[in-house]
């Protein structure tokens, strides 16, 4: 039998080949070799052994020899499987069985992850509807009560109440060049050389109407913070803007009042003005005094709002946490 098709080997058995019969050319051998008889080996000048045989399958497979310590098997051996023992002690009770299989279960789905809290300021509702509740009170005071008092005078027949409506009313007066009320009473009677009395009585209505809209934007603002769940604590601009245009009004007449009598009368005016008595010419009314003091309250109230006061976003409860 040749495994390795090699007709023309140039020895007969090698180290490949040890253990094995395979044919040979007795004429590629290189030396000459006794004569075979058949079946029997006959060893060679190198040492290995020949035989002469009329086919592969009469040959079988040589003994061990010097050359060949262990003797090749007659077949493939399939040699027994090597087993490691492994020791496996599972612990198993009737309350604790080693394996359950219910074939209705589901997969359970893991528990959600808890959501880290949020917070927003706390709303503060009460600072808000009490902010947005005094800034409409403040603005209709002003528009239905006095403002201002004209007393009558040498150039003035009559006593004149300046209410908020009859001052804004007035704008469309001073555009128009003609008009009663305030413009008819007030304005057409202020003599040719007060030139500052004129400009501060021209002033007045338009002040007026800038402290009402903004008594209107204010009470707008928190009326939002409401219905958003803001914060009411801010620096109300607002409300210093028309504190500052009330006491402007009350300047303007003052000055008014002062331009309509003598010098020597100014100090008398000047207490009449505020405090509603004789002898001043003007004085201030009560919608002014009330509107005054609703701005000056409106500038402070949102401070009562803690700064840093916060609340849980999603929780009902008004547990108020001071984070810094």
């Amino acid at each position: 039998m040749d495994k390795n098709n090699n007709q023309n080997n140039q020895y007969a058995v090698n180290a490949a080949e040890t253990g094995r019969w395979v044919p040979v050319d007795k004429n590629a051998l290189g030396f000459g070799v006794p004569p075979l008889p058949n079946g029997q080996p006959v060893q060679g000048p190198d040492g290995a052994l020949y035989c002469m045989g009329n086919s592969p399958s009469q040959l079988s497979p040589m003994a061990g020899n010097a050359n060949n310590a262990v003797p090749t098997p007659p077949s493939i051996v399939q040699m027994p499987p090597i087993v490691q023992p492994i020791a496996l002690v599972p612990y198993t009770s009737q309350n604790q069985p080693l394996l359950q299989y219910d074939p209705y279960s589901r997969p359970v789905d893991p528990p959600p992850a808890p959501k880290a809290p949020v917070y927003k300021r706390k709303p503060y509702r009460g600072i808000s509807i009490a902010t947005a509740v005094i800034a409409i009170a403040a603005a209709v005071i002003m528009l239905l009560l006095n403002v201002l008092k004209f007393n009558e005078t040498l150039v003035r027949t009559e006593v004149y109440n300046a209410t908020g409506i009859a001052l804004i009313s007035a704008i469309i007066s001073i555009f128009s060049g003609s008009g009663e009320g305030y413009y008819d009473t007030v304005i057409a009677n202020i003599g040719s050389d007060a030139t500052m009395a004129k400009v501060f009585a021209y002033a007045i209505p338009f002040i007026t109407l800038v402290v009402v809209i903004g008594f209107v934007c204010i009470a707008v603002k928190y009326l939002v913070k409401i219905l958003k769940g803001k914060s009411p604590r801010c620096f109300s601009v607002a409300a210093l803007i028309n504190f500052v245009l009330i006491t402007l009004i009350a300047v303007c007449g003052l000055i008014f009042s002062n331009s309509e009598v003598e010098e020597s009368a100014v100090s008398d005016n000047v207490s009449g003005f505020f405090f509603s008595g004789d002898p001043a010419t003007v004085m201030l009314g009560v919608g002014w005094l009330v509107a005054w003091i609703c701005a000056l309250v409106l500038f402070i109230l949102p401070f009562f709002a803690k700064k840093n006061a916060y609340m849980l976003a999603d929780a009902p409860a008004s547990e108020t946490y001071n984070i810094e």
